[in-house]
């Protein structure tokens, strides 16, 4: 039997925190996770469902893109925030969490960015009925997406920097 080694013993240091580098692939990563998932969703709803002309629809998406360049990280941190509090195990959970956090936050945004996009109150209760509806649609689907950009991402990209839990503060 070989004595056990144990290694010496160490002083209790605060942990260091995240290195800059991930703190920029976060937030260049939740830009683009918006962004993408935004537009894609935004197309269908705002020209076929709302009637929106071509013009009227670039227009809401180029305001769009910078409202989302700069919630997208806000939102990622409120989504931690709410899955640390009310998240539990199970699907069910999951696409509950996921959808209150994309009402709660998108919704009161989507209606300012047509607002400032030029639509029209009748245009902007259409799409935001819409955009209401389906949200229970979008939630879970955005959150999956989120979470699986940031393993593609972050996650790999980080291992050469030193293993790091999400800085979500």
């Amino acid at each position: 039997m070989q004595p056990s080694i144990t290694p010496p013993a160490m002083p209790v240091t605060e942990a260091p925190g995240p290195h800059p580098l991930c703190r920029r692939r976060e937030l260049l990563l939740d830009i683009f996770a918006m962004n993408s998932f935004s537009w894609a969703i935004a197309i269908p709803i705002e020209l076929l469902l709302a009637g929106m002309s071509l013009q009227e629809h670039i227009q809401v998406r180029l305001l769009a893109v910078v409202f989302n360049t700069l919630i997208a990280r806000p939102f990622s941190i409120y989504r931690h925030w709410v899955a640390a509090r009310f998240g539990g195990r199970g699907d069910l959970n999951a696409y509950l969490v996921d959808t209150f956090v994309f009402l709660s936050f998108q919704c009161p945004l989507y209606v300012g960015n047509m607002l400032l996009g030029g639509a029209s109150w009748a245009e902007i209760a259409t799409a935001s009925a819409t955009f209401m509806v389906i949200a229970g649609a979008l939630g879970r689907p955005y959150g999956i997406y989120l979470d699986w950009l940031r393993r593609l991402w972050i996650n790999r990209r980080s291992r050469s920097i030193a293993p790091m839990a999400l800085n979500l503060q």
